[in-house]
């Protein structure tokens, strides 16, 4: 009899646990509590879903099923390349040059609007399937954690991004997802900066239609809000060829930290850094990678740390040594050891991340990465389970 209370009891815990947010917001989204403490909901038609979702009152809404946005086809004017063109494996390009006429489906250039306070959570299981989210301009303060965004008209650039920051917004912390088959980006941001955390999750570039015609998706990450301010930690990055990230654009600021995170089969390049951006990029690893980062990457303010005294110049500005990167079977990690950038960002060190060294990353990330590894794992040293 007790025991059978105490079973019946772990599963209510279970069941009730499920309901809520796994761990806290950290790096640059730290703070960021989402719907807060409001009764999760699990909405039963996508209309319902798309109501729950747009407006600004704190809500936990619960994405427990696929929901399959596919099969609503349009036709619209765009075109294909001579060189890598869709017959050979490459992506066709949505848009106002008419060279030929291209069906998709619609739900891909009508994403979920998402307003502020929210939390938006899986179990593993859940899945929008066809459609992104797009978090609306200054629209602050939202989780997306524990599902999958798969299938958004992968063959056509300009078809849908996974999902799309659209600017101003202080406070999304993306975490556990699996992004796949996407037309054009996993995550972008837009114009007015934004306060972004992406961590443990999943970005898998295989497909049969790439705008580099290798098998890889090349529209991978673009944070080039004015003055964004993003931290990207234990993501594992594969089969992807561009973009992965971009951080930055040529007229704009912004501040990055990259931590722990795993590039592996990757055709093209890794981080793609732009003059107005200053990084600190420690412990990452990269894995048949043919360039982790691009040649244009020297004109960011950088700091990479490639070698031991790299990582122990970090102490003066940071109060810590830094993790040095590591790659294996890839292209030269270029030596970037701009000062700058740690005075920089030493003025957000309560936002910064402390990674592990690089040799631990791939066991963190097999054990921890994704939607189906949320139920029971480590959020920066802290055990946390259903």
């Amino acid at each position: 009899m007790h025991l059978n209370f105490l079973l019946g009891a772990m599963v209510m815990a279970t069941a009730a646990t499920a309901q809520t947010v796994v761990g806290k917001a950290y790096g640059f989204a730290t703070g960021v509590t989402g719907g807060g403490s409001a009764k999760a909901v699990t909405p039963t038609s996508a209309s319902e879903l798309a109501k729950l979702l747009a407006d600004d009152v704190p809500r936990t809404i619960v994405i427990n099923k696929t929901w399959d946005f596919t099969g609503s086809k349009a036709t619209g004017s765009g075109c294909d390349r001579k060189s890598c063109s869709a017959k050979n494996g490459g992506q066709l390009y949505l848009g106002n040059v008419a060279v030929s006429s291209i069906k998709y489906d619609k739900a891909g250039l009508e994403p979920l609007i998402v307003g502020s306070n929210k939390s938006i959570i899986g179990s593993g299981a859940g899945v929008l399937n066809g459609k992104g989210l797009q978090i609306k301009k200054n629209a602050k303060n939202v989780i997306i954690q524990g599902f999958e965004i798969r299938n958004v008209n992968p063959g056509i650039v300009w078809g849908g991004d996974a999902i799309d920051l659209k600017g101003g917004n202080d406070g999304v912390w993306i975490d556990h997802m699996k992004i796949s088959l996407v037309g054009r980006m996993f995550i972008v941001t837009h114009y007015d900066g934004s306060r972004v955390t992406v961590s443990n999750s999943e970005f898998d570039g295989q497909t049969t239609t790439s705008a580099s015609c290798n098998g890889d998706h090349y529209w991978t990450m673009m944070f080039y809000g004015k003055g964004d301010r993003v931290t990207l930690d234990r993501n594992y990055y594969h089969d992807v060829s561009g973009r992965a990230p971009k951080l930055g654009q040529d007229g704009t600021t912004g501040t990055f930290q990259a931590t722990n995170n795993y590039f592996k089969n990757m055709q093209g390049h890794a981080f793609d850094i732009y003059s107005g951006a200053t990084a600190l990029i420690e412990g990452n690893v990269f894995e048949t990678v043919k360039n982790p980062f691009t040649s244009s990457s020297n004109k960011g303010t950088v700091y990479n740390v490639p070698d031991s005294a790299a990582a122990s110049a970090c102490s003066s500005a940071l109060g810590r040594a830094c993790e040095v990167n590591k790659a294996s079977g890839s292209g030269t990690l270029l030596s970037l050891k701009t000062t700058s950038a740690l005075s920089t960002l030493a003025k957000s060190k309560s936002f910064l991340v402390k990674p592990v060294a690089a040799s631990q990353v791939s066991s963190i990330i097999s054990s921890s990465v994704g939607p189906k590894r949320l139920k029971a794992r480590s959020i920066r040293g802290r055990w946390v389970r259903y």
